[in-house]
C-alpha cells in the first residue's frame, strides 16, 4: 500500500492521531536494527558514567521522556517516545539478566 510516505516514522506520524498512541513494539520497530543498537549503546555510555543505568533509574527516567513528549511537536514526540520505549527495553533486559 502505497501512502506516499517520506519513510516508516512518517507513515506512522500521518496516519495516527499522536505518537502517544504507539506501543513501545512499534516504535521501536520503525528504528533499523542499526538505529536501535546505536541508541542501546548511546543510553549505555551516557547513564552509566552517573550510575543511572539500572532498572529502576531507567524506567523512571523513560517515564520522564514520555511525560516530555506530550508537550512536544509530534516529531519531537515520537523521538523522545522512541528513546523511552529503548530504556524500558534495556531496563527490561537488565532485570532478565540479559546485557
Amino acid at each position: 500500500m502505497d501512502r506516499g510516505c517520506a519513510g516508516p516514522a512518517t507513515c506512522y506520524v500521518q496516519d495516527m492521531d499522536s505518537p502517544e498512541d504507539l506501543t513501545d513494539e512499534e516504535l521501536l520497530g520503525m528504528l533499523t536494527p542499526r538505529q536501535l543498537a546505536e541508541l542501546d549503546r548511546t543510553i549505555g555510555e551516557t547513564f552509566a558514567d552517573g550510575g543511572v543505568d539500572r532498572v529502576e533509574a531507567l524506567y523512571a527516567l523513560a517515564q520522564v521522556y514520555s511525560m516530555r513528549a506530550a508537550q512536544r511537536d509530534e516529531t519531537s514526540a515520537l523521538a523522545l517516545l522512541q528513546l523511552a520505549a529503548a530504556m524500558r527495553r534495556r531496563a527490561e533486559q537488565m532485570a532478565a539478566g540479559i546485557q
